[in-house]
């Protein structure tokens, strides 16, 4: 009996599912006497036509449902779009407002913020100068030393105002290059119109998410308990006096013969700029063209960061360096950031730096270049270099993930995504662009201040944090 009511089952959904089959049969196919045939002698048949004819059906409805919400999406972005001034390009200013930001302005809040933190920045800095012997307080002011704030090397005893103007960026000591930036008068509603120092101490302020009690866990492991938010700004001078990152050694040249890491030319500039541009004479708005954030070009596939690590992390920090003083100089020291391009076309194991190489360069960029990426560029993706990326995105911190884009393999979408922030004329011509310049170490260097050899690996020492 089990048995019986078992097969009376099955031959029940057999039925009802060719009666359905029938009737969607009949929808799509009309119901004429060869049909009616076919489905009294091939019921097996004519239900794999309709099941075919329903599968297409379910797939143009799950077609038409996505190029819906495509063109919904598409609707949405361009609600945040922005034309260029040539009105020939449609830019996400939202989605590249990091490779074309301009200098922010400060809230009356944000503002009080910073003058206090100057103020804390120029006590502790005189807190600091001790005598040789921790037992002796009262030595003579030429015999006094400044202590390090890592466990470092302690440094010769200098004013603040000295050591600050000597730690200018690319170490040229000109007004639009200054890290410890003076008053602009011209601009009181931008950062550096605030107070001394101010566009850096904003920079710094906005790392540390404007902690109103001026305590912060940033330098991320110096201050891994927390610590006075001074400390942030104290202990990059004190890496920028012992380290001098725009000062690399002639072996430099040697290494970076290929062109792995360089600077050279700019992206558009901002929204804010263009605006302001339009406001000035026409002589200005022509200048407007040179402005924008410095492009940096590194092509891991031209240099093994194994045979010299340390040489290796300083060549590309000087190129950071000078990127951020190029991009300071043409824009009258408002804007000093850099994008950074990554081409990874031909990068293998060997090219491909440690984990610990990874984390001590992150380290030093984190804690020294705060705000100053615009965006990173990923180009030539492959298996490896996807996986090193994995890698290396734990870390940074969330802010800087925002920042890196992967750029696509198809040549005409990869030239439309450079497109978006650069002039075509500033692509390079391996990525499809029209600059044919040839990387010349010689050349890039001529100009460079020179570290002796021995120098290369002297912050070991001098500053340990960092090694």
């Amino acid at each position: 009996m089990e048995r019986n009511e078992e097969e009376l089952k099955r031959k029940g959904i057999f039925r009802r599912v060719t009666s359905r089959h029938k009737q969607k049969h009949h929808e799509h196919a009309g119901a004429s006497s060869a049909s009616e045939e076919i489905n009294s002698k091939h019921p097996l048949r004519h239900m794999i036509e309709g099941a075919s004819i329903l599968f297409r059906h379910r797939k143009e409805k799950k077609m038409k449902r996505k190029e819906a919400r495509r063109l919904k999406k598409q609707q949405q972005k361009n609600r945040g779009m922005q034309p260029m001034e040539d009105g020939d390009r449609v830019v996400d200013w939202k989605k590249w407002k990091y490779a074309m930001s301009d200098d922010y302005e400060l809230t009356s809040d944000e503002i009080k913020m910073v003058r206090e933190f100057a103020e804390r920045i120029i006590a502790r800095a005189s807190a600091m100068t001790t005598c040789p012997d921790a037992n002796d307080t009262q030595c003579e002011e030429n015999e006094k030393q400044i202590a390090s704030l890592s466990g470092g090397t302690p440094m010769p005893n200098r004013s603040l105002r000295e050591r600050l103007d000597a730690a200018s960026w690319g170490g040229i000591n000109a007004d639009s290059r200054l890290w410890w930036g003076r008053k602009d008068a011209k601009h009181p509603n931008k950062a550096s119109g605030q107070s001394e120092g101010a566009r850096l101490l904003a920079a710094y302020l906005k790392i540390m998410k404007w902690p109103v009690d001026m305590r912060a866990k940033y330098p991320f492991r110096l201050c891994a308990k927390g610590c006075d938010a001074e400390v942030s700004i104290l202990h990059t001078l004190e890496w920028r006096q012992k380290f001098r990152p725009w000062c690399v050694p002639k072996s430099s040249a040697k290494i970076n013969e290929g062109g792995f890491v360089y600077f050279r030319g700019h992206s558009r500039p901002g929204p804010k700029q263009r605006l302001e541009a339009k406001a000035r004479s026409s002589d200005d708005s022509q200048s407007l063209a040179t402005k924008g954030h410095s492009m940096v070009y590194y092509r891991p596939a031209f240099a093994s960061p194994s045979e010299n690590p340390d040489l290796y992390m300083r060549t590309m920090t000087h190129a950071l360096e000078s990127a951020v003083a190029d991009s300071l100089l043409r824009n009258d020291g408002a804007v000093g950031r850099f994008n950074v391009v990554m081409d990874c076309e031909g990068m293998g194991s060997k090219h491909s730096p440690s984990i610990a190489q990874v984390k001590t360069f992150f380290s030093v960029l984190q804690d020294h270049f705060p705000d100053r990426l615009g965006v990173l560029l990923a180009v030539n993706l492959s298996g490896l270099t996807s996986m090193l990326m994995k890698m290396v995105l734990p870390f940074v911190t969330e802010d800087v993930r925002a920042k890196i884009h992967i750029v696509p393999n198809d040549v005409e979408e990869r030239r439309e995504f450079f497109l978006q922030f650069m002039e075509e004329e500033e692509v390079p011509y391996y990525l499809g662009g029209k600059d044919d310049y040839m990387f010349d170490a010689e050349g890039y260097y001529r100009d460079t201040c020179v570290l002796e050899e021995e120098g290369i690996v002297e912050y070991r020492t001098s500053m340990p944090y960092h090694a």
